[in-house]
């Protein structure tokens, strides 16, 4: 849905059946892991449609959250929060920058 660095609108969030393609080494768990075969296609997925899903299957949605950080630099200017560091690595956008949802958090259970 957006470009590498400059946060440009890339593909269509809403339907893009052919995915976005990617063919970078290493994996969001350990970026320097020597890897082979990494080509990979990935699509997003909106949160309606998560939500959607959710209750289809007959769960009860206990808890939406939208957090401001994430777990991975998905994008270059994200900075590491050094000060959450006791939690694992956590990055933000830079101070001064509007705050975005980068993760978000859902519960649910079977009634």
């Amino acid at each position: 849905m957006f470009g590498d660095d400059d946060l440009s609108i890339a593909g269509d969030y809403f339907d893009d059946p052919a995915g976005v393609r990617f063919a970078d080494p290493g994996t969001y768990a350990e970026l320097e892991a020597p890897t082979s075969h990494d080509v990979t296609l990935e699509w997003a997925h909106p949160l309606s449609d998560v939500v959607s899903a959710v209750l289809g299957a007959g769960l009860r949605v206990e808890l939406l959250h939208e957090h401001d950080y994430t777990l991975f630099p998905r994008f270059s200017h994200l900075e590491l929060d050094r000060e959450a560091l006791g939690a694992g690595a956590i990055y933000r956008q830079p101070d001064g920058s509007p705050r975005l949802p980068l993760m978000y958090s859902l519960r649910a259970r079977r009634e």
